[in-house]
This record gives structure tokens, sequence and C-alpha cells, in this order.
């Protein structure tokens, strides 16, 4: 049985306290990167005192350190444990979770590289969730990770006993918040110590503090550039034009245009057989990033004989993991153009073009704003409701049922800022379908 513990004198904060097997878990903690291998709990105290946050908890990833700071007026206390950083210890690989709290309440925790993703440590709403969900697929964080949700969010449903993951015997010590006290200990304070005689009997120690200060400083900017100059390289390998460092600020020049996206989902999708020994296609999602299919078992059909069958038309061996084996997912990669940094037109014009595009078939999409994702605030901080990231443009999704294929039905869509970013296709009554999910990014009217 869960028991909820709703912790929130602070309006804008998003800390919530649950309970799992007897033992109290908080999320909503505020993740912040550590850069001191060696001293990261001097390091991690001196930010909590800056910001009066005095419980923390340590994620140590293969390539980074995290701190997860939080403040005890919330309720949060030496002892419990941080729930991202617990589920984080159960999986090998990179996760991502969501899963139901109450009526209308959802958790979500995950990691990327590693190491909890910012602003994924939190209970929020359903509509609240989904959005943040899609937003990691949009991001390309959802690559390559185990991803569990529940049904109602797009996405394959995977078993995730919450329960189960947080027993007990599952959970250690390294898990647990500790208590910030705002000095060395007494082993940091010798070594402090012995550093502090070494440097003053040379007379430079300030000086050489300040220009050690300054080379971290210099260094993390070099280390940022290199790694914009190394992402703009990797996105140029895939442009139709040549992108520069501005071009990564706009998440439209990234993307594939509908006309490409179409015509490569629906190459992969071609490729596909309608049965591969005796499994019959069900299902398809296609992302840019690759074409995922669902097959679904007939008769007496094995896993065994799909696996043979498969290995000679796809690189990537076959995952029984849907429906107690009796469903199999199958992955096609696909390298799809991208790089066109158009200049944006007003939303009035692009809404109105989009949506005459579909009801000249009779179709009714539907459109949402994407609303700007606030700043995670400090939790226990005395702030007020986190401020949105403003962008000079507007974001829309849509999404529509189609009657005829993309191929036919996508032809002539408006383009400018225009992005399908999920093509699916299903199987039923010997029936194909089609569903398309895209964005449309434009100028504020």
């Amino acid at each position: 049985m869960i028991e909820n513990d709703l912790t929130k004198p602070d309006p804008a904060s998003w800390v919530r306290i649950l309970s799992y097997n007897g033992r109290k878990f908080v999320t909503g903690l505020y993740w912040h990167p550590l850069s001191s291998p060696r001293q990261y709990m001097k390091e991690a105290r001196a930010y909590g005192k800056k910001q009066r946050l005095d419980i923390v908890a340590i994620r140590e990833a293969p390539t980074k350190i995290q701190a997860g700071f939080v403040s005890k007026k919330l309720g949060a206390v030496k002892g419990m444990y941080s729930m991202a950083t617990a589920l984080a210890g159960q999986f090998d690989s990179d996760f991502v979770a969501c899963w139901k709290i109450d009526e209308d309440s959802y958790a979500i925790a995950g990691t990327s590289e590693g190491a909890i993703i910012p602003g994924g440590d939190m209970v929020t709403t359903m509509a609240d969730a989904k959005q943040r969900i899609l937003g990691l697929q949009n991001r390309g964080l959802l690559k390559n990770v185990q991803l569990f949700v529940p049904e109602g969010f797009g996405f394959d449903v995977r078993p995730f006993n919450i329960e189960e993951l947080l027993a007990p015997n599952r959970l250690r010590n390294e898990y647990k918040l500790r208590q910030l006290t705002f000095g060395l200990s007494r082993k940091e304070l010798a070594s402090a110590g012995v550093l502090a005689g070494a440097i003053f009997s040379v007379g430079i120690g300030y000086h050489l503090w300040q220009a050690h200060l300054q080379d971290i400083a210099r260094q993390a900017a070099i280390a940022e550039r290199q790694r914009l100059e190394a992402e703009l390289a990797s996105k140029n390998t895939q442009a139709k034009s040549p992108m520069d460092l501005n071009s990564l600020r706009h998440p439209w020049a990234s993307l594939p245009d509908t006309r490409d996206m179409v015509m490569a989902c629906s190459k992969a999708e071609r490729a596909l057989p309608l049965s591969i020994a005796g499994w019959q296609f069900k299902s398809s999602k296609c992302d840019g990033q690759a074409l995922a299919a669902v097959y679904e078992r007939l008769e007496n059909s094995t896993p065994k004989q799909f696996s043979e069958a498969a290995t000679l038309l796809f690189e990537d061996a076959p995952a029984f993991v849907i429906d107690k084996g009796n469903t199999v997912g199958v992955r096609v990669a696909l390298k799809i153009a991208i790089g066109r940094d158009e200049e944006l037109p007003s939303s009035e014009l692009m809404l109105k073009e989009v949506a005459s595009h579909f009801y000249q078939q009779g179709i009714q999409p539907q459109f949402a704003l994407v609303e700007d994702e606030p700043v995670q605030s400090l939790p226990g901080n005395d702030q007020k409701a986190p401020q949105p990231v403003t962008h000079p443009w507007k974001k829309y999704s849509f999404s529509a049922k189609l009657k005829l294929s993309p191929a036919f039905a996508l032809e002539g869509m408006p383009d400018a800022g225009v992005r399908t970013t999920l093509i699916e296709t299903t199987l039923e009554n010997s029936q194909l379908g089609w569903t398309v999910a895209g964005d449309i990014y434009a100028k504020p009217d």
C-alpha cells in the first residue's frame, strides 16, 4: 500500500515525500553538477550554504557527480531516500520511468548518460508528465533508454513494479539523504591545514588559488565551446545546408522537414514484410531516428523462428518483451537529412495553412500550444513561481488521423517552421491506418 505525504509549504516547490515498503522517498530535488571528483562534498556544502539548502543526495555516475539539494523545512530529513537515486541504482543503463501516484499525480524519474535528468525528478499532473516525456523524446533523450510509462502516454506499456524495485533489500546507504554541515570534517580540516601550511610557506597561496579558479573557469568555457562545435560538426554531417552555432538554438533546424521524414519512413516501412515466420505485422512508429515495428504471434509460430528470420532482415536483434512474449519489437535505424534554419512565418498564418491542408482531406487535426518550460526553482528557497525560458518564437503541437498514406496525405504540406516528428501505422481488420504528429514553430502574432 502506497502512502502519500504532501509536504509543500512553498507553492513553487515540486518536493513530495512518498512512502514505499515503510521507507520514505523524496522527489523534486534540485540536481546540480559537481566539478571536483575528490572534494565534491566540500563543493556541495558551499553550494548548499549559498542557496540556503541543507539536505543533499549524491549521485556518482561514471563520468560525472551530481548533488540533489532540498531544504529540511519541506520535510526532507537525513536518512530518507532520494527517489531518483534509489531508482537509478536498480538499472544497469539509462532509464525513464513514469508511474501513477494518485488520481492526477504522476511521478517521473530518469537518467541520461548515467546522470539524473534535470527536471526529471518530480511528481506532477498527468498532462504535464505526458508533455515532459514527449519533450525528452524530441530532445533525443529517450534513445537507447529503458522507458516505463502507463497506458495513455502514446508509448508501449512495459511492466514497472515500483514496490518491488524499492524493496528494502535493494536499498543502499548511498541512496540516502545527508545533512549538510557548513564546515569541514576532521579529515578535510587536516588535509586543508597541510595544504594551507604548504601554500603559506611559499607565500603565494592566495594568488595560486585565484589563478586556479580562473583556470577552471577558462577550461570550462573551452570545454563548452568544444562541446558545441562537436555537436555542430555532428549535425552538419546530416545537414542539407551548412549550420552555424546560432542554428543549434533553433530546435527546428535539427529536425528533418516533412518531405524527407515521409520519404525515409515510407521507404523503411515498405521494407517491412506483413508477415515474418508466422508473426503478423501489427504497428510501427517512425520518429526520424528509427522505425520501430511490432509483430504479433499467430497460431504455432515461435520466437526462435522469428529470430532466425529476422536476422536476415534487421541489424538489431528483436526484443520479446511485450505481452508475455506473444508480441515482438524490431527496430530499423534511420538517418535523415536535417538543417533547414528557415525564417519563421507568423503563427496565425501557419495554423491557418496547416489546418486548411487537413480540412481539404476531411481530416480534423488537433492543435495545442506548447508552453515554454519553466526554470526549476531551488527547493526551499523563498522564490515565487518558476520563470519560463522565453523564446522569440511560439511552438504548437499537432496531430491528425489520416485517411490516406502519409506519402499522399502530407504531399504539399506547408513546410516553413513545420516539422513532422512521428508517423504511426497500424493494421486492423486487414486495413492500414495512419496517425501523424509534429510541431509548428512560428513568430508570435
